[in-house]
């Protein structure tokens, strides 16, 4: 049993720098949530309009983002987290490069012969994407790195980069066999009926799963993204070690109840069916974690959630995080 709770010192990420990453991936993700559906509402010039200002937002949450990235490496001195500020802030200006271009062609202030007029669009796009993969990578790095020093319990995800190297290659696909070329509409509205030429009935399957895939996986990774910097040095030295025991009860149990084909919980492949040895029950402390923060005296006045560590308000009955309730409230 412990005397007190070890907490995390007042030294690392400011609340205003967390501001900045969180809310950025917030705004992006909603304005990407909403791209999904707008075509849901019909078609048209006014429907393309609004997609193409979606993605603006996206871009200009990107550099939001990308500016919370520098602000944190003046702070931490981390050149990883600069060169992810630098590599996803200049990507976010090539998107909106792209989207600027789409904007051009869709007005007709720029013309082109109609095969070669997304090309531009598409090799910028793919430009973007590319540097969003490699940025994204390198900052997961750091997030795992966050996670082996104990300043968080979340460690970086794979989501993000495979969400933007999904994204490369449907825009690379997309460049080399545009889907107008194989798959059109055919008829009069509203019995219009999807024709897709003999052969390319696989690419386009390849190119939805493509396309969904890299608009799950970067929603995801950005709700991942905003999470782990949401909690980042504010998670209690407690819950750290409460993990550890964790790890090990579990590491325990899984050596004395045996496993494996040969030798499982029944006898292994080969068996029969003994029964399984007896496992030592582990002592648990009977005092809670919820207990433990409560009662002791000498924890600052500061707030946490015991579930993931985010620092809740003096009234906050739940975690805006995990929605765990608040422990704290108990002393009234």
């Amino acid at each position: 049993m412990m005397d007190e709770i070890e907490l995390k010192p007042e030294t690392g990420i400011k609340n205003s720098i967390r501001q900045h990453i969180t809310n950025s991936t917030l705004v992006y993700v909603l304005a990407m949530m909403v791209s999904m559906f707008i075509f849901l509402l019909g078609s048209g010039p006014a429907i393309v309009y609004v997609d193409i200002g979606l993605s603006v937002v996206q871009g200009l949450a990107l550099i939001w983002l990308a500016y919370g990235f520098f602000m944190f490496h003046k702070d931490e001195e981390n050149k990883t987290i600069f060169y992810t500020s630098i590599i996803v802030g200049g990507a976010a200006l090539v998107l909106l490069a792209s989207r600027l271009l789409d904007v051009l062609y869709a007005t007709g202030i720029l013309t082109s012969i109609d095969p070669l007029r997304r090309l531009p669009v598409n090799i910028t796009f793919i430009v973007s994407a590319a540097a969003f993969t490699f940025g994204f990578y390198i900052l997961k790095t750091v997030v795992d790195k966050y996670a082996l020093e104990r300043r968080n319990i979340y460690k970086g995800q794979l989501s993000l980069p495979i969400g933007f190297a999904l994204l490369f290659i449907y825009l690379t696909i997309e460049t080399i066999i545009p889907q107008e070329t194989y798959a059109y509409y055919v008829g009069v509205e509203p019995d219009l009926e999807l024709f897709v030429e003999e052969g390319y009935q696989i690419l386009l399957w390849v190119q939805y799963f493509f396309s969904m895939g890299n608009l799950v996986m970067i929603v995801l990774g950005f709700w991942y993204l905003r999470r782990a910097f949401a909690t980042l040095d504010k998670i209690p030295e407690e819950l750290f070690q409460r993990i550890e025991e964790a790890k090990a009860q579990q590491a325990q149990a899984r050596q004395q109840g045996g496993g494996g084909m040969f030798g499982g919980r029944r006898g292994g492949l080969f068996g029969g069916f003994a029964p399984p040895p007896p496992v030592k029950p582990v002592v648990q402390s009977e005092e809670k974690i919820e207990d433990i923060l409560i009662e002791d005296p000498s924890i600052p006045k500061k707030m946490f959630c015991v579930k993931c560590g985010l620092e809740l308000d003096e009234d906050s009955a739940f975690c805006g995080d995990c929605g765990e309730t608040n422990p704290y409230l108990k002393q009234g």
